[in-house]
């Protein structure tokens, strides 16, 4: 039973530490075919790979809470972040106005990404989690990024971006994550398979 829950344990802190990483690199934006994404997609499929192995092994109730943990840290991080602009910098460090330029963007961004991913992730891990046994693993997990993401997506980029970037660029970043973040879906379909049916093998031999 203990090691079961250390196994959890250690899906709860890869999603977070995945989450605080792709906040913080969501900072940038590059240009991928005709579509704009953040850099942050690089890391999407920790994300997505945890979030399904979570809400399939250990189920919904289980999945909202790892998500809300997430949020937690990501406004803990934020909060620091804006105390470390307020610190006074030592008289040898020469990157004062590049650091508070930095950090200080990430606070419309973790509050705009908690209000997507929130709902985005509870309606991801909701879909992966009903009629398993009407529909198989590979249609919940892809139908869930894509409406999931889809919610994610149109959220955040409005939400951190508006006012910022124009809005067909802001459209291009919906449209063009949403595919690109499918795609990494599919592609790490087998990997994500893999874990799940390690863990229940695992879970059923206690």
């Amino acid at each position: 039973m203990e090691t079961k829950k250390n196994r959890e344990a250690i899906i709860f802190g890869v999603y977070t530490a995945a989450l605080l990483i792709q906040n913080i690199l969501a900072l940038k934006s590059i240009d991928v075919w005709r579509f704009t994404l953040t850099t942050g997609v690089l890391v999407s499929p920790i994300v997505f790979m945890a979030q399904d192995v979570e809400s399939e092994i250990y189920g919904f109730k289980r999945a909202r809470t790892m998500i809300l943990l997430a949020y937690v840290m990501n406004f803990v991080f934020t909060v620091l972040a804006y105390v470390a602009i307020l610190i006074p910098a030592s008289a040898v460090y020469a990157n004062q106005q590049a650091f508070s330029r930095i950090f200080s963007t990430t606070a419309r961004i973790t509050f705009a990404s908690f209000a997507a991913y929130t709902i985005g992730s509870l309606v991801n891990a909701k879909i992966m989690t009903v009629n398993k046994e009407g529909r198989g693993l590979f249609y919940r997990a892809i139908s869930s990024t894509i409406i999931g993401q889809l919610l994610d997506n149109a959220i955040f980029s409005f939400g951190a971006f508006a006012g910022v970037l124009p809005i067909p660029a802001i459209v291009s970043m919906v449209v063009g994550a949403t595919i690109w973040e499918t795609l990494y879906e599919i592609v790490f379909y087998p990997v994500t398979k893999s874990i799940i049916e390690w863990l229940k093998s695992k879970n059923d031999e206690q």
